[in-house]
């Protein structure tokens, strides 16, 4: 009976240490303040992507990971052993990333120069990374906003880097560049056509969410005089096109809905904002672009990870931008968008994360 005993024990033990295990994979991601962030980038210990957080700041499954790394525009990459968290919850500290102002003056153009970093993940870590550096023009007389860019690239090996520069390379590039058209004019132009919900949730966060969810949220903070917008582009439009589907009797085929199950395509944007609340094209501060989904064939998971920050501002005449397009005009190495970032407080990838993407460079970092 003893013998009996014990062993019941020991199996209830096992039962209960493999509970914790399974409700150990799920993760939810907050800030100092507790509230949740949604779309963090995660990966583990290699730099191989687990997901990213949902709106509510979750992460469903870890996928074993025993060390997770965390990356978010407007937060510092973290990396976390899982044995220490005792919650359930993991803490991100905001950027300490801030533009001094600038006094608007009566020029042509307002100046805006951004830094952006691209990295393709999949299961097995990053393949493929693009950075650069984009000097962006607003000429006020014609509302029109013009790009320059200068990128590099480097893929896990050739074909990836030529195949991704040469067909999405002037996309991704575009990514950094300024438009006059931000993700919360998008929504505000949705709510317009009845498309989208704006719901106040407080005096400063307004609820996105269409007729199934909710999509994002809009939050001001009239303290620092900035405006954040996520939105989870992917999911609206797919409940746009299943809407779209219903009304023609159309029936997806299965094969069809699971894929759009694993879908992503999230926006998280800030820029400044005057007393009233409105916002320029020099006002941008950040930006987080999340793309990602499953491969029919192989089922494997990849995730597009873009984030720019804007790094100077000033208002020029257009002789003056000449000469600054002059004294820019340099082809950028591994080493010298490296100091840029350094140099212009751009917050650094988590540790393990940047060894893997170094390894892309490791021959230019040897020289």
């Amino acid at each position: 009976m003893n013998m009996l005993k014990k062993l019941l024990f020991v199996a209830a033990m096992l039962l209960v240490l493999g509970m914790n295990d399974i409700y150990a994979q799920r993760i939810q991601v907050v800030d100092t303040d507790g509230q949740p962030i949604a779309y963090v980038c995660v990966t583990n210990a290699n730099g191989a992507l687990v997901g990213s957080t949902d709106s509510d700041g979750w992460i469903e499954d870890v996928k074993g990971a025993s060390v997770l790394s965390l990356s978010h525009v407007a937060f510092q990459d973290k990396s976390v052993r899982l044995d220490e968290v005792l919650d359930g919850k993991i803490v991100m500290e905001e950027v300490d990333f801030t533009l001094p102002d600038v006094e608007v003056k009566p020029k042509e153009l307002a100046y805006v120069q951004t830094y952006f970093r691209l990295i393709y993940l999949d299961e097995e870590g990053p393949i493929y990374y693009r950075g650069g550096v984009v000097d962006n023009t607003y000429e006020f007389a014609k509302k029109k906003a013009s790009s320059k860019t200068r990128s590099l690239s480097k893929g896990a090996n050739g074909l990836i880097r030529f195949l991704l520069s040469s067909l999405v390379g002037g996309r991704i590039d575009k990514l950094g560049q300024m438009h006059e058209t931000s993700t919360y004019k998008d929504i505000l132009e949705y709510e317009e056509k009845g498309k989208v919900t704006l719901t106040d949730e407080s005096p400063d966060r307004r609820i996105v969410s269409d007729s199934i969810c909710t999509l994002g949220y809009i939050d001001v903070d009239k303290e620092a005089g900035t405006r954040t917008t996520s939105f989870d582009k992917w999911t609206f439009r797919e409940h746009i096109k299943a809407a779209e589907d219903r009304a023609k009797g159309k029936k997806m085929k299965k094969e069809e809905v699971e894929e759009n199950e694993t879908g992503e395509d999230s926006f998280y944007e800030v820029y400044r904002i005057d007393s009233e609340g409105r916002s320029r094209i020099d006002d941008f501060v950040m930006r987080q672009l999340q793309v990602g989904g499953t491969f029919k064939r192989t089922k494997k998971q990849y995730m597009i990870l873009m984030q720019a920050y804007a790094t100077e501002r000033d208002y020029i005449d257009k002789k003056d931008y000449k000469a600054l397009r002059k004294e820019n005009k340099v082809d950028m190495d591994i080493k010298e968008l490296r100091q840029y970032e350094k140099a212009h407080n751009i917050p650094p990838l988590a540790p393990n994360v940047q060894a893997q993407v170094d390894k892309l460079f490791e021959k230019e970092l040897a020289h």
